[in-house]
């Protein structure tokens, strides 16, 4: 499956300081994100390990585009 076909306009691995950040606006603890695994296409695609934090743009046809942030995690 590609990208294209999942809606997925862009896949950027956050820096560790960027990430930190974002989960304390969020006041989350990083297991507390949705998972994605280190096996799977999208990850593997920009060489994610486990513990990086993935920021996804979708497209959508409501809101034009939206942004989902994933853990990646062994597997």
């Amino acid at each position: 499956m590609s990208k294209a076909s999942l809606g997925v306009k862009e896949v950027v691995k956050i820096p560790k300081e960027e990430a930190k950040e974002l989960l304390k606006q969020l006041r989350l603890k990083p297991w507390q994100l949705p998972w994605i695994r280190s096996s799977d296409p999208l990850a593997q695609s920009i060489g994610a390990k486990p513990g990086d934090v993935l920021k996804i743009v979708r497209e959508s046809p409501t809101a034009g585009e939206f942004v989902v942030y994933r853990l990646v995690v062994p597997g």
